[in-house]
């Protein structure tokens, strides 16, 4: 085990900071669900707008989290 010299890691490759970016943009996403979908929901306004609004952000967020799982199968 004393032999084996390792080499420090190296600067991150694309595929890292792409897969970080994937995981910013998870992040972001959620947080802005979480806050617009009870605000929507709570509206008194066009219920059907508010759906129209909803359910691409959902699709969005589904498309990102499948994303993510190709990015970390390629990473990892």
């Amino acid at each position: 085990w004393e032999d084996r010299v390792t080499a420090p890691p190296g600067p991150a490759g694309p595929m890292q900071i792409l897969n970080t970016l994937t995981v910013l943009a998870l992040v972001v996403m959620s947080f802005a669900l979480i806050v617009v979908v009870p605000v929507l929901y709570a509206s008194t306004e066009d219920s059907g707008r508010s759906n129209r609004l909803i359910l691409p952000g959902g699709a969005a967020w589904v498309a990102l989290v499948l994303l993510n799982w190709g990015m970390s199968y390629f990473v990892v």
